[in-house]
């Protein structure tokens, strides 16, 4: 039986009817697993389903009401797994499953499967996938007028699962794009929220359609500006701005998907933006709208800080690093981030076509290497990059707990990095040396 059929088959056992519905759904009609199940349930008390569901197996699960970077949803949400895959269920609100589906805003997402295998598709949503359309359910001027953010959750989904949208979809668009500034009121956080969902797999599509149809000076009016800016190569630092995320979508393609992978397409959106004629780069000013924005968008903290660490720094890969100082930046900001920053670099540069790509990969290699120490380090010492603790240190030269400890463990780390530190005696050792000085 299919897994998702069995996680329909558990909760109805329990007395409770379900659906599979959204994203899962279709993830189902296009031949792709679903990564989670969504399921929609008929009204009751999910606590209690909790409780009945853990007595068939199924794992412990928790009523949130968390959404998207700690926004609240709408409605409880009971997160858990059965038969090992993640499950998120809720119930639906309204008479039926068709009542509920009636208020999703593209066919494409507007199924369900019941437990038996059988498809609810009142707006032939199965049709679209399989023509590759994003349509929208009702009266197209309607929904859009209603509520314009459905204008970018269309470019999304259509960037998103490479599709075409449907015609008129697209002229209800346009048009009120062109008539309708009202789009300026909606408020930072709810453009966030459609933003980094349609920048996490392919960024350059979705930028592209965004311009296409005119909203990017609604979101991010910096990027319109750099349409006038002239870049050192040739075009304007727009084009490269496009031509960097287009690299980028390219890279992210060739690898397993990670959730970090956000701040590799915000670095490529972000990282010319506070350019203008008289100053081409500036990476403090391009910090500032970093946080101004992502903050704005209620994006991660830990992707904030590393899309900021990017834009900051990119450009130190196109001189050689040296691994002392690779490791001082490991220790400093964790080795996914230098990672991140360093394979940005690469990305940046064949956008630029820059002639320093041996350079780039040999800073990229030098990196490996320091980062393979530390996971040496960690292998061996339970998780510790310096080998010794700060009590450790504090033992071996008579310290009292302050800054001091800290400064001997990260000149510690730098040697652990370069490969002057490879075992806890070593470090003991460098300790006693080294310490005092």
């Amino acid at each position: 039986m299919k897994t998702y059929l069995h996680a329909l088959s558990a909760i109805e056992s329990a007395g409770v009817r379900a659906w599979l519905v959204g994203d899962s759904v279709r993830d189902v009609v296009m031949d792709t697993p679903p990564a989670d199940l969504d399921i929609a349930v008929e009204p009751c008390d999910l606590g209690a389903l909790a409780g009945s569901l853990t007595t068939i197996g199924a794992a412990a699960g928790d009523v949130l009401r968390e959404g998207l970077g700690g926004v609240l949803a709408p409605f409880p949400v009971l997160k858990t797994s059965i038969d090992g895959e993640k499950v998120r269920i809720f119930c639906i609100t309204g008479g039926s499953i068709e009542d509920e589906l009636a208020r999703r805003d593209f066919s494409i997402n507007a199924m369900a499967i019941r437990s038996d295998g059988s498809f609810i598709d009142p707006f032939r949503g199965r049709h679209d996938v399989r023509n590759s359309l994003v349509r929208l359910t009702g009266d197209d001027e309607e929904l859009i007028r209603s509520d314009p953010i459905r204008i970018m959750r269309m470019m999304r989904f259509a960037a998103e699962l490479d599709m075409r949208i449907f015609w008129k979809s697209e002229a209800c668009a346009r048009s009120f794009v062109a008539k309708f500034p009202t789009l300026i009121n909606i408020p930072a956080e709810r453009w966030g929220r459609e933003i980094l969902s349609g920048m996490k797999r392919r960024p350059y599509d979705f930028i592209f359609m965004c311009d296409k149809y005119g909203l990017t000076p609604f979101f991010l009016n910096e990027l319109e500006t750099l349409k006038s800016v002239i870049s050192e190569g040739s075009g304007t630092l727009f084009d490269h701005t496009l031509d960097t995320l287009r690299i980028v979508q390219e890279f992210l393609s060739k690898r397993k998907r990670r959730e970090i992978d956000m701040a590799f397409s915000l670095a490529a959106l972000f990282h010319h933006l506070g350019s203008d004629v008289n100053q081409p780069s500036d990476s403090t000013k391009t910090s500032a709208i970093v946080k101004k924005y992502l903050k704005a968008w209620n994006a991660p903290a830990e992707i904030v800080h590393m899309t900021d660490v990017t834009v900051r720094s990119f450009r130190i890969q196109y001189r050689p690093v040296s691994e002392e100082r690779y490791a001082a930046y490991v220790l400093k900001y964790g080795a996914e981030t230098v990672e991140l920053v360093a394979d940005f670099a690469l990305c940046n540069s064949r956008a630029d076509s820059l002639k320093n790509m041996d350079t780039i990969a040999a800073n990229r290699q030098n990196l490996a290497e320091v980062v393979r120490r530390f996971d040496e380090a960690k292998r061996k010492s339970k998780g510790n990059p310096h080998y010794l603790s700060g009590d450790d240190v504090m033992h071996a030269l008579g310290l009292e707990p302050g800054k001091a400890v800290g400064e001997v463990l990260n000149a510690l780390g730098v040697a652990v990095g370069t490969g002057e530190v490879s075992s806890r005696q070593e470090a003991v050792n460098w300790v006693m040396q080294h310490g005092h000085q």
